[in-house]
């Protein structure tokens, strides 16, 4: 999912993006009107633009005013301090999906976009990602059903990734109890088959797994 982020706050600008990027999103951000401009024929591609009213070359909803066809190539968040019922009605009125006061919890944005969206993607890789809801790896636009098995063990290096998890600790949470070494070594050969990505889980000799 590709999201345009319009803020001139710049460590507003690079924590939000980061966090949406962390969270499986694809984000591309501008400090102001013009540069976003020199894009809006790339909207076709896009989700969904987070942008401030107030940049530093104008306001955002003349904007979308001027160019009517933002809102209905895309949705539209409006994230801005400037509280009044005037600036939210006009955001409305002028085709916008929500509006969002400032200061804001970025578990907000969040939520709000999965619930526009029933977003429940994941990011990998670059061009792997993983479905919660259909247990699925989504790779090159085709997606790849997982097991039951398999679709914890994921979710459960998604949910520690960058971190050593010990092999004992992996078969309580996927078994519930110890199994045998070998049955988990072919759980974890067939999801890295299933990835297509061989570096993407790494095996740590006598430690244990980490997924990078």
């Amino acid at each position: 999912m590709k999201i345009i982020l319009i803020e001139d706050e710049e460590t507003l600008n690079y924590a939000l993006k980061m966090f949406l990027e962390n969270e499986g999103f694809n984000v591309t951000s501008f400090y102001d009107i013009q540069s976003f401009l020199a894009h809006k024929n790339n909207l076709q591609d896009i989700n969904l633009i987070i942008a401030d009213i107030s940049l530093p070359d104008g306001n955002f909803l003349e904007e979308i005013k001027k160019h009517p066809e933002i809102t209905k190539k895309t949705k539209v968040f409006i994230i801005s301090g400037q509280t009044e019922i005037e600036n939210i009605k006009k955001s409305f009125n002028l085709g916008a999906e929500d509006f969002i006061k400032k200061p804001f919890d970025y578990e907000e944005i969040l939520l709000r976009i999965n619930k526009i969206f029933n977003h429940k993607e994941k990011q990998i890789s670059d061009n792997v990602f993983y479905d919660y809801d259909s247990k699925s790896i989504i790779k090159n636009n085709k997606k790849i059903t997982l097991t039951k098995k398999e679709a914890l063990l994921l979710e459960l290096f998604l949910k520690n990734k960058g971190k050593l998890l010990d092999s004992e600790t992996i078969m309580y949470e996927i078994w519930g109890d110890i199994v045998e070494k070998n049955t988990l070594v072919v759980l974890i050969k067939r999801l890295r088959e299933k990835l297509g990505e061989k570096n993407l889980i790494i095996s740590k000799r006598d430690l244990g797994y980490i997924m990078n």
